[in-house]
């Protein structure tokens, strides 16, 4: 992610100039993709700049530091400052991403210290260089290899290493001419995307896999709150594959995209979005402007 402006990070208490926010090439976040991050998006309101899923998103954040192993100096209400902070001293920034990275060089696998260096950074991303793009639907593929069994990497831990296959798949998908993939449980159920949930729509009723087989999105969250709200049923279970490719209406949720229709998985042409997929899209986008009744429990002011 390259960004328009590089304005100060806040590191481990203080905010740092961009460009020393930096770590040796040789530290073990980056040779064993030890890192954990997180996401969350800055929206605009009338009252300055708000973050959606603040708490939710600090949390899981913390949460993956503690399953790597990793022992943090700052909890979550101060990472919740951490946030105020950086958006403060980055005006305009619309994407927080939080980092917790070990970054001493160890002389063999293990950490030199279980005390990682948090970084929080505010952020403007440029135009994207990703060559699925940016769009306004997307064409899945199913990935060739299953998603990691929870009994190697927990669903929840969100660390570096772990999006290794997404990549590697991605880059294949999209050199076919898709723009992305989903996975599979090692047992031949839905899993989830590279970087997102996918929600699968039958009858008018969500299906989603349970949060013992996928990371727990904390857009996920709220688009399952807002439907809820609007009294579409969800069925959170296992779901099975030919539940996927009979689908009426596929779309996937992520940070940046809360309702991405899916017209095309594999060979199979869907026409999108559908009526659910566009009622929760108008729905989340409520949400984000401030003007959704729930749009309290998950839009959090900054200053």
């Amino acid at each position: 992610m390259t960004t328009t402006a590089g304005g100060p990070i806040w590191l481990d208490g203080a905010l740092v100039p961009h460009d020393q926010a930096s770590v040796h090439v040789l530290s073990h976040g980056m040779q064993r993709g030890s890192t954990v991050f997180d996401v969350l998006r800055v929206v605009n309101t009338a009252a300055g700049p708000a973050a959606f899923g603040l708490r939710e998103h600090v949390a899981r954040f913390c949460r993956s530091m503690e399953l790597m192993g990793m022992d943090a100096a700052y909890g979550v209400g101060a990472l919740e400052d951490a946030v105020r902070e950086a958006v403060a001293a980055n005006p305009g920034a619309n994407v927080v991403k939080l980092a917790g990275v070990w970054s001493e060089i160890p002389l063999r696998s293990l950490p030199v210290s279980t005390v990682p260096s948090i970084y929080v950074a505010a952020i403007t991303p440029d135009a994207t260089v990703d060559p699925g793009g940016t769009k306004s639907s997307v064409k899945l593929k199913t990935a060739t290899a299953p998603k990691m069994p929870a009994e190697v990497l927990p669903p929840s831990l969100k660390v570096a290493a772990s999006y290794t296959a997404g990549v590697r798949e991605r880059l294949a998908a999209v050199a076919e001419g898709f723009d992305d993939v989903i996975f599979r449980t090692v047992k031949g159920d839905l899993a989830e995307g590279t970087t997102q949930s996918l929600f699968v729509i039958r009858e008018g009723k969500i299906l989603l896999p349970p949060l013992d087989q996928v990371l727990d999105g904390i857009t996920r969250r709220a688009v399952l709150d807002v439907a809820l709200h609007a009294g579409v049923v969800a069925d959170v279970r296992s779901v099975w594959w030919d539940e996927v490719e009979t689908a009426d209406e596929l779309f996937l949720c992520s940070t940046n995209t809360p309702v991405l229709p899916v017209v095309q998985h594999d060979e199979r042409v869907i026409d999108g979005p559908g009526p659910v997929s566009k009622q929760l899209a108008d729905a989340m986008d409520s949400l984000l402007n401030g003007s959704h009744e729930l749009s309290h429990r998950w839009i959090t002011p900054l200053r």
